[in-house]
């Protein structure tokens, strides 16, 4: 019948027979230097699909701003029938 070891017992028989191999090999473990820790980046954000629009469409204005290029806004002609919001209708905002 098999009788089970505590821990304590367990390693003390590992180590005994760790010693006992030493002795007899002393090659028989290698070490290795331990492995330096790598370096935190810090937390960069991911730019946004917004963003990227913003940024191209700056780009855009700058180039077209380089490029002498004026845009002006184009106002669509109103229907006398139709409902529009405008300011002047709302004189107490």
């Amino acid at each position: 019948m098999l009788t089970r070891l505590d821990k304590d017992a367990l390693r003390a028989m590992l180590e005994s027979q760790v010693q006992e191999k030493l002795q007899h090999d002393p090659d028989a473990v290698t070490t290795y230097a331990a492995k330096p820790v790598p370096e935190r980046k810090p937390y960069t954000s991911k730019p946004t699909v917004q963003d990227k629009a913003f940024h191209k469409e700056l780009e855009q204005m700058r180039a077209d701003a380089e490029a002498g290029v004026i845009h002006t806004h184009k106002h669509e002609p109103l229907d006398k029938g139709a409902p529009s919001l405008r300011l002047d209708d709302y004189p107490d905002l």
